[in-house]
């Protein structure tokens, strides 16, 4: 059993009740998504090795190769009726394995100092482990006894119970850049001046912001000294809306909460940021001030 336990664990003792950054399910694997253009189902493997088939089951599939637990998402294609198509061996390959040993899209729970874990949910319960700061596990189910709440968690094949608190429960509408990924609707303003778009009829300016945007890297706080002048109001696909905060002078940042976000990430190397131009560019402007030309207006 003790080889169960993943690498994040260790066997200390605490009594300090848990405090934690509840994410919300990505509804994409965003990973994929940016580098592939294509939508799959982010899953995580529950056992320690999941068999992969070229076909159904049903469909006389043969076993054609062994996926081990590593605790990262795996793309679905799609699944049904106990079967699961995926992408396997960095998306060169793909096959079929059985769903039930898939955790579909979960919300992930991340520490923010260390955690224990119990057999089942009472804090009377056997410690299977504890967890360290900064460990993020997939989320299997949640519970609720009285005014005490918990989540099972993933382990390695096995599972555990946290107790949930208030901090918890309040982290859970988090922003986080993975959430743009499908982008419905948009309205962008400038010194009073708005430009409305939307999905189907601006379906790749949808996808080129999701791209832009969730590409992004979190700076820790209100740290960059670049004006705020220009909004970009978004509509998500599942009917969520955030207020971007745009620079508007060269920087590729947007600022969300008091936090600011360096965004089109994919486009550059090392510590450079590309000019925010890209961003104009999806709109089909030059510049910010064509925002205010009368056919904008």
């Amino acid at each position: 059993m003790k080889r169960l336990i993943s690498l994040l664990l260790c066997l200390l003792l605490s009594a300090s009740t848990a405090q934690a950054t509840i994410l919300a399910p990505d509804g994409v694997d965003v990973d994929f998504y940016n580098w592939t253009g294509i939508a799959c189902t982010p899953a995580v493997i529950l056992c320690e090795n999941l068999s992969v088939y070229d076909a159904r089951g049903d469909q006389g599939g043969k076993k054609v190769t062994t996926l081990r637990y590593t605790g990262e998402t795996i793309p679905v294609i799609e699944a049904w009726d106990g079967w699961a198509y995926i992408y396997y061996s960095d998306g060169n390959k793909t096959g079929w394995v059985h769903s039930e040993y898939l955790l579909m899209d979960p919300a992930w729970y991340v520490c923010d100092q260390g955690t224990p874990v119990y057999a089942y949910p009472e804090t009377t319960a056997p410690r299977v482990g504890y967890l360290s700061t900064g460990a993020e596990l997939p989320i299997i189910t949640e519970y609720s006894s009285g005014s005490r709440q918990w989540v099972c968690v993933s382990l390695r094949g096995a599972s555990g119970w946290i107790r949930k608190t208030a901090k918890d429960t309040e982290a859970q509408t988090n922003f986080r850049p993975e959430m743009l990924w499908d982008i419905s609707s948009v309205i962008l303003t400038y010194q009073g001046e708005a430009l409305a778009a939307s999905a189907p009829g601006n379906g790749d300016m949808m996808a080129a912001l999701s791209v832009l945007l969730t590409n992004a890297n979190d700076l820790g706080g209100e740290v960059a000294g670049c004006p705020f002048g220009a909004t970009l109001e978004v509509r998500l696909g599942d009917g969520r809306c955030f207020t971007l905060q745009l620079a508007t002078d060269s920087c590729c940042v947007y600022r969300v909460d008091g936090r600011d976000y360096q965004y089109a990430r994919h486009l550059v190397q090392g510590d450079d940021h590309p000019d925010n131009a890209v961003l104009l560019e999806v709109f089909d402007m030059d510049s910010w001030t064509d925002l205010l030309l009368p056919a904008n207006g």
